[in-house]
């Protein structure tokens, strides 16, 4: 099935009055687009139980949750769907670096205990991001989270791809600052 984009965008909206006939063509027509950005999410990341079907679904039903949000074109949703799954991701990381600080002293830490922290860590320097330039962190969300290009992430945004191009180095070297990034 290959629709234009301005079918994506009736389809996104009749799902968003609730037509579950539309949320099940949706999801068909955006289902390669969403595992592709599960499967950036999660390269590098070792989810312990957590894959990229599981990462897509719950994201999926995440976004269902939140059917009142209006999303304008594809770009927009697949952004919203970056965003959700990079809160499943961080809120995941967040019950393993709980289970680790409450474990028994004797017992060692969970495989992979690393990732979590630096995957929180991530979250706490786009919270600084955010609140130094709110543009900065949401272009950071659209190119690292949702996987969108420069150009696309223009469009978003509202700006141009040369300044997308800017801001993305910018941000890059601010985050690798409050990283500790050699």
């Amino acid at each position: 099935m290959n629709l234009a984009t301005d079918d994506i965008t009736q389809l996104l909206e009749r799902s968003r009055r609730g037509d579950t006939e539309a949320g099940g063509q949706l999801l068909e027509l955006i289902y390669a687009d969403l595992r592709r950005i599960a499967r950036a999410r999660l390269r590098g990341e070792h989810a312990d139980t957590l894959n990229t079907t599981a990462l897509v679904h719950e994201a999926w039903l995440a976004m269902a949750q939140h059917q009142q949000a209006s999303f304008g074109d594809r770009r927009h949703y697949l952004a919203y769907a970056g965003k959700a799954m990079r809160h499943i991701l961080i809120d995941r990381a967040r019950r393993r670096t709980a289970g680790k600080r409450q474990a028994d002293p004797v017992v060692a830490p969970p495989p992979h205990a690393d990732d979590s922290l630096e995957l929180l860590a991530l979250d706490q320097a786009l919270s600084r991001l955010a609140a130094l330039s709110p543009r900065l962190a949401r272009l950071v969300e659209l190119r690292l989270f949702a996987g969108l290009s420069a150009s696309e992430t223009g469009t978003v945004l509202g700006v141009t791809e040369r300044t997308v191009e800017r801001d993305w180095l910018k941000a890059r070297a601010l985050l690798a600052q409050w990283l500790g990034a050699p």
